[in-house]
């Protein structure tokens, strides 16, 4: 038993030696790791602790952004004694601002030969904060936190700016008219900014609201009369803004300017155009209508040609910028002036010719009748902020109030109307339901649809069969021929084609792929040789040798008139067949201008469309014009034609006697828009009109005018299959590209449908229509650029470098909002450059 017991004790012994051998190891290789190898230090407890850690706050909270505020961070050992910090320890300083943005920082480490007490354990942090809210400073030394750090520090936004504050009356700055109805209540939105673009509602009090803002209401005709009014500001301290309530208790058309201790406010300046409750009434009507085409009747008071409008006579833009104009609706000084000249002349009441003024939600047309039956269009304006309502003072011709229609590059349209309040109101009205809260689209296409099947009575059922026999080698002829006989009753039933020597029967196939092929054939870049290279286009042409060009129609192909027409039928059956549904929808294969999209619908041509339609014109000569002086160049209103082998062929006066009218800053816009008007349309003149009349024949112009020219082409050509994964693999990004404003954008684009991934892909590219081989073919490649020096502002885009310009947004709703504002109602007005 002694034995035994003897032999466990020995056992029991050397487990003992082991398991403390094991020990002593792991406390050393720990001491080893957190003090530097000296284990006696780690006994003692003499090795940094970030627990001990304490932060010194230099600023007194709570404190207003834009300030430079620091604080000091000390380190200590575990046994309290001073740890001295320099740029070799990996202390690390983070701050994040409430919308997840880095602050930058700079960290000065103290230096122990410049101090009395301390041997260097401290760090200072600099920083200066933009954005109010609360901020996260996190301190770390190697990824592992300092005590209780994070830490959370209020900044509260500084005084209202008047330059920062925003009179919020629209979804977009560039609409200055309100309507309002006469005695009463009418509210709007003052979102009020410090400098630094904080809402900053929590910093105002009463005094504010009632002695720093100061509203003024003065007739726009004459600045010397006010009338009665008034007006109270309040804050909504749920939504953080300021609520200005109004009231004008007599009709009539008003300027107003809000101020804030003597200085004007963004978008301060407006005008008021105030209703009685009839006329009010009435415009509301009009404006909620679904199916809105509302007209007018007036009296054409004067119409300028373009030999008054290349005068040295200031443009009207440039007049009403020195009247100190607010924006959409003005006062136009010369009305009178205007009538008296047209009275002196002879003209009468009985002379003024009558004109009908017809308003979509896309679209102002102004049309005569003759013999009170065959309707001619004699302008169209686009509605959007480039149109402007200059409304004047009672004609002394006809006794009835005047207003202008101008959008700066074509001739102004002066008209008297008994209902100009109502015109312009329901001009105003629309532009505001257009710009913040539109039809969908798909609802514009299904009322579209549904028009075009009444119009012509369109039954799928009961539609008779024409067969058409066509050559596959002669498309385009042979196409022609079978068609030439045809009534527009023959063009709405169903065709049934028939290839010469095949014997395939058509069950819907064979008409889409007639359909498919001529579309190809008509609108395509050309045939292809054997080797596989793209000869000439022959009825459409494109402005450059790019798979990614625009095609637009060709004068020089030598086809007739009656050729355009029957391309114009063509897709007025395209949109027929799709208007009926179901397995017959057809698409037009064809990437098209922008401008000749715009003619379709009656949309006059810019300059700006030489970036989707000739980009390298654009860039070259347009961008050029723009943006530098223009004086020593010897430019004229001309245009030089040459021959295929670089002769001068002859020179176009763009203008009546344009070769001696010198181009000049003040001038340079409208000899662009000149040069745009004789590139894109007048050159090509005879062609677009066969092909609207052809269009037309199938489809009315007033149905087609719902549509503008991005939207018409989604009609028209559908939907490419957008791939994201595609388009996110095939783009490059200017900017932070992990910051919180790439990310967004691309959470965003992944929510979109394809109709919305159309609408970005035309917006960004000019065009909805990928090449074949998608995104990967497009040159240069997808850009997103992030615009860091510019905040909540539209996204804007360049369509010549296939690039989108992303500002910054305080959130991500933001960001998901103003980007499908932009890519929805973005065509014109919204800052695409």
């Amino acid at each position: 038993m002694a034995g035994l017991a003897f032999v466990a004790t020995v056992c029991a012994s050397i487990v003992i030696f082991h398991w403390l051998r094991s020990l002593s190891q792991r406390v050393v290789t720990n001491a080893n790791t957190r003090a530097g190898g000296d284990v006696v230090r780690y006994f003692r407890g003499d090795f940094l602790d970030l627990s001990k850690s304490v932060v010194e706050w230099l600023w007194s909270e709570p404190i207003e952004v834009g300030r430079t505020v620091s604080f000091i961070t000390r380190f200590y050992y575990n046994n309290g004694a001073p740890f001295a910090v320099s740029e070799s320890t990996n202390i690390n300083v983070e701050i994040t601002s409430p919308c997840g943005m880095e602050v930058v920082s700079v960290v000065e480490y103290i230096d122990p030969k410049a101090l009395r007490d301390h041997v260097g354990n401290e760090i200072k942090v600099t920083f200066t904060v933009r954005k109010s809210g609360v901020h996260q400073i996190s301190i770390e030394k190697n990824a592992e936190p300092i005590m209780k750090s994070p830490f959370s520090k209020i900044f509260i936004p500084g005084p209202l700016s008047p330059a920062h504050t925003i009179l919020a009356r629209t979804t977009h700055a560039a609409l200055s008219v309100i309507t309002l109805t006469e005695e009463c209540n009418h509210r709007i939105m003052i979102d009020a900014r410090d400098e630094y673009d904080n809402k900053c509602v929590s910093r105002l009090n009463r005094f504010d609201y009632e002695e720093k803002f100061k509203l003024n209401v003065r007739e726009a005709s004459d600045h010397d009369v006010y009338p009665p009014f008034t007006w109270e500001i309040k804050p909504d301290h749920k939504a953080q803004n300021l609520l200005l309530d109004l009231v004008v208790y007599v009709s009539g058309c008003f300027k107003a300017s809000l101020t804030y201790e003597g200085e004007e406010i963004q978008n301060g300046n407006f005008d008021i155009l105030v209703l009685n409750y009839s006329e009010s009434k009435e415009a509301e009507g009009n404006v909620g209508k679904e199916n809105l085409n509302v007209w007018f009747e007036c009296r054409l008071l004067s119409e300028e040609d373009y030999s008054n409008d290349d005068s040295d006579e200031p443009s009207t833009s440039a007049r009403v910028s020195r009247m100190h104009s607010m924006g959409d609706m003005f006062v136009y000084p010369s009305i009178k002036q205007a009538s008296s000249r047209s009275k002196s002349v002879g003209m009468s009441h009985k002379k003024l010719r009558k004109v009908y003024c017809y308003i979509t939600p896309k679209q102002l047309i102004i049309k005569e009748y003759y013999f009170k039956i065959f309707p001619k269009r004699l302008c169209t304006f686009k509605v959007s902020p480039a149109t402007k309502m200059l409304c004047g003072d009672v004609s002394e011709i006809c006794d009835l109030p005047t207003i202008i229609i101008d959008d700066g590059f074509q001739p102004r349209v002066i008209l008297s109307c008994s209902r100009r309040n109502v015109l312009a109101a329901t001009f105003v009205g629309i532009l505001h339901h257009n710009m913040g809260q539109s039809q969908s689209f798909e609802a514009k296409v299904n009322h579209f649809n549904a028009q075009l099947r009444e119009h012509h009575k369109l039954d799928r059922g009961s539609r008779k069969k024409i067969e058409l026999k066509i050559d596959r080698d002669d498309l385009l002829h042979s196409s022609f021929k079978a068609t030439k006989h045809l009534s527009t009753y023959d063009w709405c039933q169903q065709f049934i084609i028939h290839f010469k020597n095949e014997n395939g029967l058509d069950w819907g196939g064979l008409n889409r792929e007639w359909l498919f092929l001529l579309c190809k054939t008509i609108f395509g870049r050309g045939s292809e040789e054997s080797d596989g290279t793209a000869t000439e286009s022959s009825m459409f042409r494109t402005m450059k040798d790019d798979p990614q060009a625009l095609v637009l129609p060709n004068c020089a192909s030598g086809y007739k008139a009656k050729y355009f027409e029957f391309a114009g039928k063509i897709v007025g059956k395209c949109l027929l067949e799709s208007a009926i549904g179901g397995e017959n929808a057809r698409q037009v294969a064809g990437r098209f201008a922008r401008s000749f999209l715009a003619q379709m619908i009656g949309l006059p041509v810019t300059y700006m469309y030489f970036e989707s339609d000739d980009p390298d014109l654009y860039m070259t000569k347009v961008e050029y014009v723009i943006d530098n002086d223009v004086t020593d160049m010897e430019l004229t209103f001309s245009e030089e034609v040459y021959t295929a082998g670089g002769a001068l062929e002859m020179t176009i006066d763009l203008v009546p006697h344009g070769s001696k009218v010198l181009v000049t800053n003040s001038n340079k816009h409208k000899y662009l828009n000149r040069v745009a008007q004789y590139r894109l349309s007048d050159s090509i003149k005879d062609e677009v009109e066969s092909f609207i009349k052809g269009l037309t024949s199938l489809v009315p112009d007033n149905l087609l005018s719902v549509f503008d020219e991005n939207e018409l082409e989604l009609v028209m050509c559908g939907v490419t299959k957008i791939s994201v994964d595609d388009l996110k693999e095939n783009s490059t990004t200017n900017g932070p590209r992990f910051g919180p404003t790439c990310n967004w954008f691309w959470a965003a684009v992944t929510s979109f449908s394809q109709d919305e991934l159309a609408r970005l892909l035309q917006f960004t590219t000019g065009c909805s229509q990928l090449p074949p081989d998608g995104f990967k073919a497009l040159e240069p490649r997808f850009k997103l650029s992030i615009v860091d020096y510019n905040t909540g502002g539209l996204p804007t885009a360049h369509t010549c470098f296939n690039e989108i310009c992303m500002p910054h947004y305080d959130s991500y709703e933001d960001l998901h909002r103003m980007l499908r504002i932009a890519i929805t109602e973005g065509a014109t007005g919204f800052g695409i450059v």
